[in-house]
């Protein structure tokens, strides 16, 4: 094994480490820096790789910083790549991004914001996406705003503002049935009360300034066998 550790602060601050590859020159790269365990054996596996901060018994403990550089002229930012391997037997290598926990009184859990990048004219796209099934049910995909011991989390989906134009549209459906299926079902319900009433549905388009007020349209699909889709 090789460890490499810097010297214990008795009284103040542990010795700090940088691990740097050199500037690059005037028409060159700057160093890589690869940092990977070795590959397992036939009949074993690879080394495991932990990235962490130290405990602290009075104070904050360290923060993490993963970032690439910017590219001042002439270039791209570097992108940053978060991948689990892929396997042959058993699940799949589970990914988990969890903020942080507090135990202070009235303080607030750690909060988490994925934001894709801003751009001189069209902005960077989000996608989350389930995993695909080949023999099987696609994976789900569950959106959940967190218990409270009053009232809990809300959820928000709300489409971009336009300043010059158009908002953003929304468009909230099931996929395509296949060719030997039914389409998915969609539920539109608010929950039950064991005291209390039950939360209320809106359905409404905004109001209209110098324009036309936006339309409401409910449709049973057309169908080619047996009864047309009844509403209720």
């Amino acid at each position: 094994a090789v460890t490499i550790t810097t010297g214990v602060g008795t009284a103040t601050n542990s010795g700090a480490m940088t691990l740097a590859t050199a500037a690059g020159g005037v028409s060159g790269n700057s160093g890589s820096v690869s940092m990977k365990s070795g590959a397992g054996g036939t009949a074993g596996n690879s080394g495991s790789m932990e990235l962490a901060t130290g405990a602290s018994s009075n104070g904050a403990t360290g923060s993490m910083s993963i970032s690439t550089g910017d590219a001042a002229s002439g270039g791209a930012g570097g992108a940053i790549s978060i991948l689990v391997g892929d396997g042959t037997l058993g699940t799949g290598g589970a990914m988990t991004l969890t903020a942080g926990k507090t135990t202070a009184a009235s303080a607030v859990g750690g909060a988490m914001s994925l934001t894709a990048g801003e751009g001189a004219g069209t902005g960077g796209d989000v996608t989350i996406k389930a995993g695909q099934g080949v023999t099987a049910a696609g994976g789900d995909m569950t959106l959940e705003a967190g218990l409270g011991g009053q009232t809990g989390g809300d959820v928000t989906v709300k489409t971009g503002v336009g300043t010059a134009t158009n908002s953003g549209a929304m468009s909230l459906q099931t996929a395509n049935a296949g060719t030997s299926g039914v389409s998915g079902g969609m539920t539109l319900g608010t929950g039950t009360s064991t005291n209390g009433a039950t939360g209320s549905i809106s359905m409404t388009t905004g109001a209209a300034t110098g324009g036309a007020g936006g339309a409401i349209t409910v449709t049973v699909g057309d169908g080619d066998t047996g009864t047309g889709g009844a509403m209720t």
